[in-house]
């Protein structure tokens, strides 16, 4: 069930009166139920799979919160993680592109290429049997609360990444939610409806003749300039799709009262790639940074920078293999890596030779950098493979004039053309009216945002993109 599809709202505004009618005893197992179909409307085989997975991870979690043997307990985190991503690396590395290169088309193999939301759902496991083996938390739900922790409809998709110590609680106790929830609910998912349907759906038209294979696109031989504008849509067309899916995801789950973390802090305002990572994708950074990269540090012990380089470039070459595996992927993560590197290695000269400098032109400086690493490195996550990134490099270093127009408008026509730079400016007003609450009212901003929706959205552009990972 597609999160921008007329029977998804049907569906989440069926639940949401139902839960306003429900005693507070029963609204948990009313979600478990919705979630359970959500889930079950993808693949009934895949259900159970999961299903399993939870009930083995349940255990395990269940045995390091109440266990004191220390030797048992890093016996059970051993083996509940290797569980956890043997079944994520048999799903997403293995039956995958076997599926793929061998062309099966069989509704078994199709039922089993990958079930939804596991790259997700993996993450969200490990966290919890680690902070169990932390003693950072304990399980004190029940079954249920737990099952529901791992099927929660609005995030099992793309996440965010949820925590067990702040998510199952909210999930165990039935609260109603507040006014203030349904008026923030209504306001993301209005907020996020714009933002797939009006900026990433038409967008991503011009970034997929750009990004286009030789054999798919209409003209082989693209000049530099329409290479660089689809290089940039490429970024906000990514940014657009997955932080909207975002919104709508903690959007739901605010109109049953259940606050999910934050996933974006308006990254493209940041002045280095640390900084991008801060505030791009944050349950995912965070998790990388709590679960892989601090304790890749301690292990190194007292190595200096050289540990710090070495911890952040399998850090984000992991991050890269997670979104599949693909050797853009790979390169993509370890771009991250690296530039993060140079920016903790130079701090210090940097502090030193910048600080009598004005700031405002170093901040400008330091934004266009981050950009331009991170508008580059994104050429290799959106092309199919490395020869693909080749060849979009080589149309932005040969710089070539632009041949007609046609060519300047990637074939889509003057109109199309002057509606990408309309919805991105849109987006910027929008994106104002969002935050300001106090002036524009959760009604006023829904109808905007209808409207629209109404008479410049772009639809039947398929999935989110980030429900592939």
């Amino acid at each position: 069930m597609d999160m921008q599809s007329a029977g998804y709202f049907v569906f989440l505004g069926t639940l949401v009166i139902l839960h306003r009618q429900l005693a507070a005893s029963w609204r948990p197992w009313m979600l478990l139920a919705a979630s359970l179909l959500f889930y079950a409307q993808s693949s009934l085989l895949n259900l159970g799979i999961i299903a399993i997975a939870c009930a083995i991870n349940y255990a395990a979690v269940s045995f390091l919160s109440g266990a004191s043997d220390g030797r048992a307990r890093a016996g059970v985190f051993a083996a509940i993680v290797a569980i956890d991503l043997a079944l994520l690396i048999a799903f997403k590395y293995c039956l995958g592109p076997l599926h793929y290169r061998l062309g099966v088309s069989s509704s078994l193999a199709v039922a089993l290429t990958m079930p939804l939301g596991i790259s997700y759902l993996t993450f969200q496991m490990i966290a919890a049997n680690t902070d169990a083996l932390r003693r950072d938390w304990a399980l004190g739900g029940t079954r249920r609360d737990f099952y529901l922790f791992g099927f929660f409809f609005p995030q099992i998709t793309s996440g965010p990444i949820p925590r067990a110590e702040r998510l199952l609680p909210q999930l165990s106790s039935g609260d109603a939610p507040t006014s203030e929830d349904l008026a923030d609910g209504c306001r993301l998912i209005a907020y996020g409806l714009f933002k797939k349907l009006v900026v990433s759906n038409r967008l991503n038209d011009y970034v997929s003749e750009i990004f286009a294979p030789p054999s798919e696109a209409l003209n082989l031989h693209y000049s530099t300039v329409p290479t660089a504008i689809g290089c940039v849509f490429n970024l906000l067309n990514l940014y657009a799709d997955f932080s909207s899916y975002v919104d709508i995801a903690i959007g739901s789950a605010r109109l049953f009262g259940i606050r999910l973390d934050p996933n974006f802090d308006r990254p493209l305002l940041s002045t280095s790639v640390t900084e991008i990572w801060r505030r791009w994708h944050m349950s995912l950074s965070f998790w990388l940074r709590d679960y892989l990269f601090m304790p890749l540090l301690i292990r190194m012990g007292d190595t200096g920078n050289l540990g710090v380089v070495a911890a952040l470039l399998v850090t984000f070459g992991i991050c890269g293999i997670w979104h599949g595996a693909s050797w853009t992927y790979l390169v993509f993560g370890v771009i991250q890596g690296i530039a993060m590197s140079a920016e903790l290695t130079t701090r210090r000269w940097r502090s030193k030779r910048l600080k009598k400098l004005p700031v405002r032109p170093i901040k400008m400086a330091g934004w266009a950098y981050a950009m331009s690493v991170f508008v580059l490195s994104e050429i290799f996550f959106r092309a199919s493979s490395l020869d693909d990134a080749s060849t979009i490099f080589e149309r932005l270093i040969h710089v070539t004039r632009i041949g007609d127009a046609q060519d300047l408008f990637a074939h889509k026509g003057p109109f199309d053309f002057t509606m990408y730079f309309a919805a991105i400016a849109l987006w910027f007003g929008i994106s104002r009216a969002f935050r300001r609450a106090a002036s524009v009212s959760t009604p006023a901003f829904v109808l905007i945002c209808a409207l629209l929706v109404l008479f410049l959205g772009h639809l039947g552009n398929g999935r989110f993109i980030y429900a592939g990972f």
